[in-house]
């Protein structure tokens, strides 16, 4: 090999080890950039963000950074109590029901296909005056506000425990799994003689994510235990959904709502199931 060949062959072999080094730089630098990615994308599930309203989220999912095996835990502790409930009065059967009741029963079906008349339609439906309107004022509450799935849990959750529903509370509480609500914080929340403002900011508000959602809990257990809300709470929970005094109509509808359901489903024992 002569002198011009070698230095080629040296060229080459250096454009070589150098494309070697630039690939094995920019694999290294895409890998960072993923694992840096996914660091970003565990830390916003695991910080309580905002879930949009009408977002599917998987049930084993969870926004409260807890782990399965203590999710688990307190699932078995947290037992369904109203699944074997034996109504009282679960409304008109369909052979029963007048024109103007098939036709809120149809609306009722077509607007809920997956829980249908369950819960405390079927009572409703004995009066079409109030079972057209109340169901209107559900869809509404439930689905058409500005809140998110997560927050409207929260206060159901809350109403179903202040007014001692438990077909209420069992039936939400799959609504707020799969919301991204952890069974810790759903655990958390006092129920029955133990539900209070005061337990509701010492047990539940220091495992919720954000401001926000620590606000709607707090005005919610306030206006739930004393029917009512003091300036400083009124000021503080406007402020924290930006100003919107419309959302605290939402918040006070939705549980002014629930309390109604709650009734229902506990005057004629209606199950979870």
């Amino acid at each position: 090999m002569d002198h011009s060949q070698k230095v080629i062959f040296l060229q080459t072999k250096c454009h070589h080890h150098y494309y070697t080094a630039v690939v094995a730089t920019n694999m290294i630098l895409h890998i960072s950039f993923l694992w840096s990615l996914l660091t970003i994308t565990t830390m916003t599930s695991n910080n309580g963000f905002n879930i949009p309203a009408k977002r599917k989220i998987s049930v084993s999912s969870s926004s409260d950074g807890e782990d399965a095996s203590s999710s688990d835990a307190v699932a078995k502790k947290l037992k369904n109590t109203s699944s074997d409930f034996v109504a009282r009065y679960a409304g008109p059967s369909e052979e029963e029901c007048t024109p103007e009741q098939k036709k809120i029963r149809d609306d009722i079906i077509d607007s809920r296909p997956r829980t249908g008349l369950s819960g405390p339609f079927g009572p409703w439906l004995a009066v079409p005056a109030i079972a057209q309107p109340a169901q209107e004022l559900g869809r509404a509450c439930r689905y058409e506000t500005s809140l998110s799935f997560r927050e409207s849990e929260l206060v159901i959750l809350l109403t179903g425990a202040k007014a001692r529903s438990h077909a209420e509370f069992d039936i939400h509480v799959g609504e707020a799994l799969k919301a991204g609500i952890s069974m810790e914080v759903i655990a958390a929340i006092p129920r029955d003689d133990d539900f209070s403002m005061a337990a509701v900011k010492e047990k539940l508000v220091p495992l919720l994510g954000n401001d926000r959602e620590k606000a709607i809990v707090t005005y919610t257990a306030e206006l739930l235990d004393t029917y009512s809300v003091s300036d400083e709470t009124y000021n503080s929970t406007k402020e924290a959904v930006e100003g919107k005094d419309s959302v605290l109509v939402e918040i006070t509808s939705i549980a002014g709502y629930y309390t109604y359901v709650a009734y229902t489903l506990n005057a004629f024992r209606i199950p979870s199931k």
